[in-house]
């Protein structure tokens, strides 16, 4: 009798922390795009899109996009914050942004230097079915 109730106690805690994984948070969807995006997996990044933009974009056209963002432009450096509302949530990321800035002189006439300025970064997110969606392209994390 002991084993079986020593068994059952095992197995519900087992279940409980299981289950304790189960959905995302807004910041692991945020992480987990930036992530997969670098290791060029699409697919998964994909799947991380709202319903909503999954309809207005197919697969093939989100590959074609995640191909032609310019990779110099941002780099993703951290999550600063979340906020969650019900089934909408924001989260604000730092990221390297790059410009170019263009001086006059005498000597060179032109010259291009790129700038990088670390900014703040809005994403917007949906909860669908117990996963939080990315709701547009989120080109700060690429």
């Amino acid at each position: 009798m002991k084993k079986t109730i020593m068994i059952t106690v095992v197995l519900a805690v087992l279940l409980t922390c299981g289950c304790a994984g189960i959905g995302s948070t807004p910041t692991k969807t945020v992480e987990n795009f930036a992530s997969e995006f670098s290791l060029e997996n699409y697919d998964a990044c994909y799947d991380m899109m709202s319903a909503a933009y999954k309809e207005e974009t197919s697969l093939s056209d989100f590959v074609d996009i995640c191909k032609d963002v310019n990779p110099d432009k941002y780099e993703f450096i951290e999550v600063t914050n979340e906020y969650v509302n019900e089934n909408t949530a924001v989260v604000d990321v730092l990221v390297n942004e790059s410009s170019v800035s263009i001086k006059f002189s005498l000597e060179n006439l032109i010259e291009v230097e790129p700038e990088y300025n670390e900014v703040t970064k809005e994403i917007d997110l949906v909860k669908q079915e117990d996963e939080w969606k990315l709701k547009e392209f989120p080109y700060v994390l690429t």
